[in-house]
């Protein structure tokens, strides 16, 4: 899956954009592989750069934290293995509205499509600002950050990740943590999607994890790590 992942992205994303870049990515101890060699050597493949963690126990909230406090670059493109980039998308023309904005903290790939007016991300609207569809004031600490493939801002990242807490959720904890909540306040988020286009990113992860018998530990919305169905946690 990170292969069809990388492919994609690199095909449709970041070789048009003329730039080296580095991989930022945490290795969890999952399933019945354990070697890293082969996820290493797929980055290597692509990336100049390949900076790796690879942690003895699996928690989601400890490798989005050491991930965003690895960034060094203005702009990082957070992704996680389980999207495929469908469509050709220009880098540097996301990278000219957040640098142009600064109080724009990042731009993300749609998995919707886009009509004429608002663009419907699940059951919310953005409307259309004539540069990408922008997250309504009301809706920030809801929906204004989320863990779809994005461009965002190393600023951004060095004013969350320090309220971000170990043994929750990260990606909720952008929804109801207080301190986290203030400095969402404070910044503008978008989709970056043009009316009447079909979606740019879709999720190729559910079907991988039937597959392979693989599910989310508990709650959906709140897990940390993966489990193998009917056995126990890995």
């Amino acid at each position: 899956m990170l292969a069809e992942t990388l492919h994609s992205f690199w095909q449709n994303l970041l070789y048009q954009s003329g730039c080296e870049f580095r991989a930022i990515i945490n290795i969890d101890p999952i399933g019945t592989d354990k070697n890293n060699d082969g996820v290493i050597k797929i980055c290597h493949e692509y990336f100049s750069e390949v900076l790796c963690r690879t942690p003895i126990v699996p928690d989601f909230s400890s490798a989005f934290i050491w991930t965003w406090s690895q960034i060094r670059t203005e702009f990082f493109i957070h992704l996680e293995d389980d999207w495929e980039l469908i469509r050709a998308i220009d880098f540097w023309s996301m990278a000219n509205i957040l640098k142009h904005d600064p109080k724009l903290a990042l731009l993300r790939l749609s998995q919707f499509k886009s009509d004429d007016g608002d663009l419907k991300c699940w059951n919310l609207f953005y409307p259309f600002n004539g540069l990408y569809y922008e997250c309504p004031k009301e809706l920030k600490g809801t929906a204004g950050f989320c863990g779809h493939p994005s461009l965002i801002k190393k600023e951004f990242a060095d004013k969350t990740v320090p309220h971000l807490q170990i043994g929750h959720n990260p990606e909720k904890q952008f929804h109801w943590q207080k301190d986290l909540l203030k400095e969402i306040g404070k910044w503008e988020y978008g989709v970056y999607q043009q009316p009447n286009q079909p979606n740019s990113v879709r999720d190729i992860g559910r079907n991988w994890m039937i597959e392979n018998g693989f599910m989310k530990a508990g709650s959906k919305a709140f897990f940390l790590y993966w489990q193998e169905n009917n056995k126990q946690e890995v």
